[in-house]
């Protein structure tokens, strides 16, 4: 096994939190990271992990400027 598969293996085993949440969590956590902490790497790795979309986004609250800085992440 190559190191980048070991690296990625021991961050999905340390990183339970993610594994726990609903979808409809991860949109509310996202949101509250980019509206009240301005934390995109946390939310960028959550967008990609659970395939979140502009629109779901949107109906939660996020403004159109934050979905522009997302760029290409969001579907």
């Amino acid at each position: 096994m190559g190191k980048a598969k070991q690296r990625s293996f021991a961050r999905a085993r340390n990183s339970y939190k993610k594994y726990d949440m609903t979808r409809e969590q991860a949109v509310d956590f996202v949101v509250s990271e980019l509206i009240i902490n301005n934390n995109y790497d946390n939310a960028k790795e959550f967008i990609m992990l659970f395939g979140l979309t502009a629109d779901e986004l949107g109906e939660a609250g996020l403004s159109y400027e934050h979905l522009r800085s997302l760029g290409r992440i969001i579907k």
